[in-house]
């Protein structure tokens, strides 16, 4: 993290604190600021909105919404019960980093947005008792999971070797927890856990890809 940024951080953290804000939102609106630049610094028109209760899907405290070409990386941490049972899950000492991780994730949804990749997607009810049907559509929107999981990966490993299994292990623990058809990405995690921090100094985004196409 370049001075800049690192001051930004520190900046948004030291304002939530003098506003009386858990610090859980203060640690997450830094993890923000940092994915934000990252994807800033990768030509994404991507900017930061911080919300209020569990209005984002899946009740996240770190989401994403998107359109016209643009992203919007949203922290939602006050009054979201969901990000306190989350935080809670986490080892202390990890989760500014995993925070950091989940919202580099949402960067990885961004990526894949912006190249024409459908999202939001709804199955109509006239087709949505089909089996075959909610396999294809499972299927689609585990693709973008995974590859958003993936471009964490491909960044842990990058900036951050040294606690890369520290860390895999705490996003496996937490897809276990969580766990469901549409966002099962836990085949992809535990092959690049059991590999270790792999780069081969390739643009990110493209290291998710090859990570994706891994397992089918």
């Amino acid at each position: 993290m370049n001075r800049w940024l690192l001051a930004l951080c520190l900046s948004a953290c030291a304002l939530q604190a003098r506003a009386g804000m858990p610090a859980s939102e203060a640690q997450s609106i830094a993890a923000a600021t940092q994915a934000v630049a990252f994807g800033q610094a990768h030509g994404m028109p991507i900017t930061l909105a911080i919300a209020q209760g569990n209005g984002l899907s899946g009740h996240t405290p770190i989401g994403l919404q998107s359109g016209d070409g643009r992203c919007t990386l949203i922290v939602s941490v006050r009054d979201n019960p969901t990000a306190d049972k989350l935080s809670a899950m986490i080892e202390p000492a990890l989760l500014e980093l995993f925070l950091a991780g989940a919202a580099i994730h949402e960067v990885g949804h961004c990526h894949r947005r912006l190249n024409g990749y459908p999202h939001n997607e709804r199955l109509l009810p006239v087709v949505a008792w089909i089996r075959p049907v909610q396999r294809w559509f499972t299927r689609r929107i585990l693709t973008e999971e995974v590859f958003a999981d993936m471009t964490e990966v491909a960044w842990l490993a990058r900036y951050h070797p040294l606690q890369f299994g520290a860390l895999m292990q705490e996003i496996v623990k937490v897809r276990t927890r969580f766990r469901e058809p549409k966002h099962d990405t836990l085949p992809w995690l535990e092959i690049a856990l059991a590999e270790g921090p792999r780069d081969d100094g390739e643009n990110l985004f493209l290291m998710a890809d090859k990570h994706l196409a891994r397992y089918r």
